[in-house]
């Protein structure tokens, strides 16, 4: 049509094309077209652009539990990780709310167990205390991850591959200097994620433990 248009005579009147109907859903902005993430799956984060991203979790060291020696030993034995990775990673430690779940739990199981109306109540208060806590973001637990990113390519499988070696050797360096590391699989992957977006929720609530299409939501879009 926009071929036609400009072939035509300059004499000729040249008719205005009537601009086309847009739908109403595609003046709005979802959340999902926001994030660079487009799937989770086979351990790896999915981006938009085609690159693969692996997470491998490193477990925390309370350093006030360790001597002088042994801190020495940790922070050379980390450094001797690091200096061997021969390609770009990024290190991100990230705070969430301790999961207190199973001692609530455990403390309404010996409430419910109790004979005594005292420790009954006693167990009640300490409940309480517990739920107080976790939701209100007091109680926290640094985590600590190492991602490795594999540019996209037309051989996806290639590149899994690639990205799978090297996060796997990279977390036996660690676990071989004593520090402790795992890569991530697609429920830490999530998890992760979860924390990052929605830190306020996760004081009391979880990532989808399976993979759940949800829709879309448009910004200004009421519930």
């Amino acid at each position: 049509m926009i071929g036609k248009l400009l072939n035509r005579g300059k004499g000729a009147e040249k008719p205005v094309a009537a601009p086309a109907a847009v739908p109403a859903s595609s003046t709005k902005t979802s959340t999902q077209s926001w994030m660079p993430i487009k799937d989770i799956y086979n351990g790896f984060i999915h981006r938009k652009d085609g690159a693969l991203i692996a997470a491998v979790r490193v477990q925390p060291v309370n350093f006030n539990l360790l001597s002088d020696n042994e801190k020495l030993r940790k922070i050379k034995a980390l450094e001797e990780v690091l200096n061997g990775v021969d390609y770009a990673f990024q290190i991100i430690s990230i705070a969430r709310p301790v999961d207190l779940d199973g001692y609530i739990a455990s403390l309404d199981e010996m409430k419910n167990n109790a004979a005594d109306r005292i420790k009954s109540r006693l167990l009640g208060g300490y409940m309480t205390h517990a739920a107080a806590m976790a939701t209100s973001g007091e109680a926290l637990e640094r985590q600590f991850y190492i991602l490795l990113e594999q540019p996209g390519s037309k051989k996806i499988q290639q590149d899994e591959a690639i990205l799978l070696r090297k996060s796997s050797e990279l977390a036996s360096s660690l676990t071989s200097a004593d520090l402790g590391g795992h890569v991530c699989n697609d429920e830490e992957l999530r998890d992760l994620l979860f924390i990052y977006t929605n830190p306020n929720q996760a004081a009391y609530e979880r990532a989808p433990v399976t993979q759940t299409i949800l829709p879309t939501v448009f910004v200004g879009q009421e519930a």
